[in-house]
């Protein structure tokens, strides 16, 4: 799908790859070396009006499925119920926020539609990009134990295309775990 011409999104993923990084420092000097973070998420919303981290440790994926044991997968791989969602370099993140929404709502009505859903679309995979850049060239993302994904809040992507983003972003056997959470939604 090609890309909104009047919207810079080399800019954006440069912003969303400093934004994630401070965002998973700051997060793993909260937590400190004894609770690592072993998740985290780039999402947005189903009106592409934010770019947002959701992270999470492995005391908080550990006390989510022992509360939750029959929902484990659920907990594990659903960052919008991560005790860390939306948390982590705020700031940077708000000024995402603002940017895209101000693109967002700055598109035309005439044919709104088509170029919305471009914009969408290369907004998410901007945040596939930036975390598959990240996982090869930052050593914090390297880590085969930090599960990365990207998702859409209130949004019903399809487990095809979420299970295309997890394999993308991760070793085979972290994909083929999720893959068997999304195969059990029935």
């Amino acid at each position: 799908m090609p890309a909104s011409t009047d919207f810079d999104f080399a800019a954006l993923a440069e912003g969303i790859a400093q934004a994630s990084r401070a965002a998973l420092a700051d997060i793993s000097e909260r937590c400190g070396p004894h609770d690592p973070v072993c998740a985290f998420t780039l999402y947005t919303d189903d009106g592409a009006m934010t770019v947002c981290p959701a992270l999470l440790t492995e005391s908080q994926v550990r006390e989510l499925t022992a509360r939750h044991p029959d929902e484990a997968g659920y907990y594990r791989y659903s960052s919008a119920e991560w005790p860390l969602e939306g948390e982590g370099a705020n700031g940077a993140f708000n000024d995402l926020c603002t940017l895209v929404r101000e693109h967002v709502l700055a598109l035309p009505d005439e044919g709104g539609d088509a170029a919305f859903t471009a914009f969408r679309a290369q907004l998410l995979e901007t945040m596939v990009q930036v975390l598959e850049r990240l996982r090869r060239e930052d050593p914090a993302f390297a880590r085969e134990s930090l599960l990365l994904q990207v998702s859409v809040s209130d949004g019903d992507e399809p487990a095809e295309v979420l299970n295309q983003w997890v394999a993308r972003l991760n070793p085979p056997a972290a994909a083929a775990e999720f893959k068997a959470w999304t195969d059990s939604w029935g």
